[in-house]
């Protein structure tokens, strides 16, 4: 009866003992969860000639967004999820091309523009670890922020994938793996499949990367593939060489597979491989910041121009840090760019700057020469209560060519058309903290 005693004693000390280490963990997990409003507000305008008589793209949208991030259940398990709700308010035809509205017809007229709303995340998360060496993993809709090969975009609100995504950190080694199968674009609430240039599906996207990060020495590689369409391969390499000057390069290639090399010729964007090189020396100090970059393609296509494409297949985003992506990307087969950045902070909340962006390629006997200016801004503030809004406004001016598919369309003399264009932005941003 005594020792019955004891271990009833006994039993009940546990009992009680794990229960207020459960009710700890959860009030863990309440702690940790966090819940944001975010109020995003986008107008995105360009006026040119490059495809067809004289267009104006103008779409003007603004966004409610919920975002839940939970706590740690046991300090492994938890979830997030996020709700957008976007409204138009203003379109013109071609709106479609600036990303921000969600087309609810066929073509290009601005009556078919319109808001939209979605849950654009929905993931289990789990952790193993810590951050000197541990394991991340998610599964559901999520975002991915250059992993591996892939990478989102913020318009009204960010797309996202489907699928699983992990990492593996040791110190300052990461491995990275994502595999998924369908997306949700930054403009719309509909889930869909990824697409060859043709039409065709696209199973699955397959993508691993390698990252090594010591102050301001990074390097990274990864690899990807759209299955049976397209493989890819990028290095990204960060080198300082004293507090205030670094070297930086990036290469991106394409490798065309069954899928793609089944496509029509005037669907293609290069025959069978298209390479991106890029270099930069880059300098800083309190106030300035100056970047200069050089980069060159390697795209060859027959009866054509060929160029390298950022994406791996439609409805997905790829990868891509060169300064060379800017409103024109500089990316066509034999093309020499040229690039300058310059940025002044004037105050901690304020900084203002300068990109020139000039390229040039042989096509047909014609040296084609394009361009851009761009005056960018940004308004942060650090403190008070507009801490966390974010103002951001560009105007650009460039100088393109009259094409049809990158193509130059030459004239009955076998020359080039200039093509001007002039672009605008302004994104606001105004992030609360619910939880």
């Amino acid at each position: 009866m005594k020792n019955r005693n004891v271990f009833l004693l006994a039993l009940l000390a546990a009992v009680a003992a794990h229960a207020e280490e459960s009710s700890g963990d959860f009030q863990r997990f309440l702690q940790e969860t966090q819940l944001d409003l975010t109020l995003r507000n986008h107008w995105k305008y360009l006026k040119e000639n490059e495809a067809q008589p004289k267009a104006v793209h103008n779409a003007w949208g603004a966004a409610t967004t919920l975002d839940f991030r939970s706590g740690w259940l046991a300090d492994t398990l938890g979830f997030d999820a996020s709700y957008t709700r976007a409204a138009k308010l203003a379109a013109s035809d071609y709106f479609a091309t600036r990303g921000i509205l969600y087309n609810h017809g066929t073509g290009f007229h601005k009556n078919n523009a319109g808001g939209f709303s979605r849950f654009g995340q929905r993931y289990l998360k789990l952790k193993l670890g810590d951050d000197a060496f541990g394991l991340k993993a998610k599964g559901g809709w999520h975002q991915l922020k250059n992993v591996g090969v892939l990478t989102n975009t913020y318009r009204l609100s960010r797309n996202s994938y489907q699928g699983y995504s992990g990492s593996l950190r040791w110190q300052n080694l990461q491995l990275e793996m994502a595999w998924v199968t369908r997306s949700i674009m930054y403009d719309s609430p509909d889930s869909v499949r990824f697409l060859t240039l043709d039409g065709k599906e696209i199973d699955s996207i397959l993508t691993g990367g390698l990252s090594w990060e010591k102050q301001h020495a990074v390097f990274a590689w990864a690899w990807g593939e759209s299955k049976d369409y397209l493989r890819r391969h990028l290095l990204e390499i960060t080198y300082p060489l004293t507090p205030k000057w670094a070297l930086a390069s990036q290469i991106y290639g394409s490798q065309a597979l069954e899928k793609y090399k089944a496509m029509p010729q005037s669907k293609k964007q290069f025959n069978h491989s298209a390479w991106h090189y890029a270099g930069e020396v880059r300098w800083q100090d309190d106030s300035w910041i100056q970047k200069i970059g050089v980069a060159w393609t390697r795209a060859e296509k027959r009866n054509g121009l060929g160029y390298y494409d950022r994406y791996l297949g439609k409805n997905t985003r790829g990868r891509f840090n060169a300064l060379t992506s800017a409103g024109k990307d500089y990316l066509r087969d034999g093309e020499l760019a040229l690039t300058s950045f310059t940025e002044y902070q004037f105050t901690e909340s304020l900084a203002s700057g300068i990109q020139i962006n000039y390229g040039q390629f042989s096509y047909k006997n014609n040296k084609v020469r394009t361009g851009e200016i761009a005056w960018l801004n940004r308004w942060q503030p650090r403190e008070g209560q507009l801490k966390d809004l974010t103002l951001a406004a560009q105007l650009g001016y460039g100088w393109s060519y009259k094409n049809n598919n990158a193509t130059p369309i030459l004239n009955s003399a076998g020359e080039y058309q200039r093509s001007p264009s002039l672009s605008a932005e302004v994104g606001v941003t105004w992030k609360f903290g619910l939880l």
